[in-house]
């Protein structure tokens, strides 16, 4: 629901109508956007799963077999800290979401809405199907303390990289790269870049205590993320301008 959202944005944001501007819009480069977000949605939700044979390629289940590295995570088990990150990333979106769109009021508020609905699909997508094709058991797989139910589940073997980790740097970044430009205070485009961040730092940090990702998978995550959020916005500025 929250990507059909932000793909309405991206398909009614008006056109650029206004001589200079920080970012502008192409129907050309944001059909080229848009459609590689929905072709990569598209393909993971059509790559086969086989939760069963997954479960049973990974029998052994020995914490002590995971790299140094990760096996702390298999140790950690704590919804409460699943809930938190749910609510920080709906945090996250809603804030990457309407701070750029204040940052341009005066300016044509729908380019940078689009940019961050690119933005989102193409993380999105690209998770996905990362995802999908690496099929590695979340720490919890290993975890005993973790309900059998939802060691032997299909998501359960969605483990790299971290989509919440990802979106979040991706969002974050996005939004960072778009006040940046804007006619704000250097105030607001310092405390934008400090979010952009520390919020996916705290991501990280959710998604391992709460036994849902290896650390690999976080840094992975938000490296991948923070590209995404970079890539799209440089891309929509216009030719002439740095």
């Amino acid at each position: 629901m929250l990507r059909a959202v932000l793909l309405a944005a991206v398909l009614t944001a008006p056109p650029d109508a206004h001589g200079q501007r920080a970012h502008t819009l192409d129907p050309g480069r944001e059909a080229a956007f848009v459609g590689a977000g929905l072709l990569l949605n598209g393909t993971a939700l059509l790559l086969p799963a086989d939760t069963a044979g997954l479960w049973a390629r990974h029998s052994v289940r020995d914490r002590a077999t995971l790299p140094a590295f990760d096996r702390g995570a298999a140790f950690r088990w704590s919804p409460p800290a699943h809930q938190a990150s749910n609510i920080l990333f709906a945090s996250a979106l809603m804030l990457s979401a309407v701070g750029p769109v204040l940052a341009y009021a005066d300016d044509g508020p729908g380019v940078p809405a689009a940019i961050v609905g690119e933005t989102f699909l193409l993380s999105a997508g690209l998770t996905s199907v990362v995802k999908a094709v690496t099929n590695r058991p979340r720490p919890l797989v290993f975890n005993p303390d973790a309900p059998m139910h939802e060691r032997r589940e299909r998501d359960a073997f969605r483990s790299f990289w971290s989509g919440h980790a990802a979106n979040t740097a991706a969002l974050t970044v996005s939004a960072a790269m778009l006040v940046d430009r804007a006619d704000v205070d250097p105030a607001v485009r310092t405390t934008t870049w400090a979010g952009a961040v520390a919020v996916p730092v705290l991501m990280g940090w959710l998604r391992v205590r709460a036994g849902k990702h290896f650390p690999t998978d976080v840094l992975a995550g938000c490296l991948a993320g923070a590209v995404v959020g970079w890539a799209v916005p440089y891309f929509h500025r216009p030719e002439n301008q740095p």
